[in-house]
């Protein structure tokens, strides 16, 4: 039986040695945010976030985090999740505000959004985020090559605003409500004066001023209409309203 004990326990020794050296070592963090790395470039880009995540979780240090969180960003926005790049490039910024890709990135917001829009009869929430953050992009950073294209993007959501309210004026004028016409009307006169359809807002403000019994002030804007729209489509009515008038 002494024997026997005898020749196990060199078998015994061995098995610890044995065990720890199967053992695979714990991922770093680091390790997980190159994979995700890999992944990205390949186009991977739902795996590739949940890794990164993996690498946020561990947290190793404050700028290997920083980079994971702003490259699970922009595999949202690849991935054309707007609503979660959204969400996850404003975070970044309110965390980061002084990071160098700060143009960038509140360029990307602004897509992320302007990725969102809706039809003018809709809600315009996400066109009015987009100007907001093409309008930042455009005032904190002038000289930057990103803000160059800002204009085009503002202008876009400045109409699409303006149909939004244009769109609610005809159908309150319609429904012969129009002292809320007039107020939705007048509005884009004020606050979007590029409106690309501004002859429109002028022909159905002046009709909801004839039908509120303001016939003064609709001559003004039928007058307006011919004026700084010669070649409206609605000129011909707008000249025959006001031969009547």
């Amino acid at each position: 039986m002494k024997q026997v004990l005898l020749c196990l326990v060199p078998t015994l020794l061995l098995l610890p040695g044995c065990m720890s050296s199967n053992q695979a070592a714990p991922k770093t963090a680091q390790a997980y945010y190159q994979e995700g790395e890999t992944l990205y470039s390949e186009g991977r880009y739902t795996e590739a976030i949940e890794v990164l995540e993996k690498a946020r979780e561990i947290y190793e240090t404050a700028d290997l985090n920083m980079r994971a969180e702003l490259k699970i960003a922009d595999a949202h926005f690849e991935a054309e999740n707007y609503v979660e790049a959204a969400t996850a490039y404003e975070d970044f910024l309110k965390q980061h505000p002084g990071h160098p890709e700060a143009p960038r990135i509140m360029y990307q917001l602004g897509l992320s959004h302007y990725n969102q829009i809706l039809a003018i009869d809709r809600d315009q929430t996400a066109t009015r985020n987009a100007m907001v953050a093409f309008e930042s992009l455009a005032n904190l950073f002038p000289d930057h090559p990103l803000a160059e294209k800002t204009p085009s993007f503002i202008q876009f959501c400045q109409d699409q605003l303006a149909g939004h309210e244009l769109y609610v004026g005809r159908f309150y004028w319609k429904t012969k409500e129009n002292r809320a016409a007039i107020g939705r009307l007048r509005q884009i006169l004020e606050d979007y004066p590029q409106f690309s359809e501004m002859d429109k807002v002028r022909f159905y403000l002046g009709k909801a001023y004839l039908a509120g019994g303001h016939p003064p002030l609709a001559v003004l804007q039928f007058e307006a209409l011919l004026r700084d729209f010669p070649q409206s489509e609605l000129a011909e009515d707008t000249q025959e309203i006001l031969q009547e008038l």
